[in-house]
């Protein structure tokens, strides 16, 4: 999974995540069963908070 954030966007970085995300799974990149990577090991990837990633997940979770 190729997530890029960009600390100059408007756009929160959660929300980065979730666009990206999103996307993934609308365009057939991500394909359904795929799993998603683990919460920390994606904030580690990006170098972010956990908190962060939790919350973008939350959100994809609500949606």
């Amino acid at each position: 999974m190729d997530i890029i954030i960009s600390n100059s966007s408007a756009d929160p970085i959660y929300e980065q995540i979730v666009q990206q995300i999103k996307k993934e799974i609308l365009t057939g990149e991500l394909q359904e069963g795929e799993a998603l990577p683990s919460i920390r090991s994606l904030a580690k990837e990006l170098q972010i908070s956990v908190i962060t990633t939790k919350r973008a997940y939350a959100e994809l979770e609500r949606e």
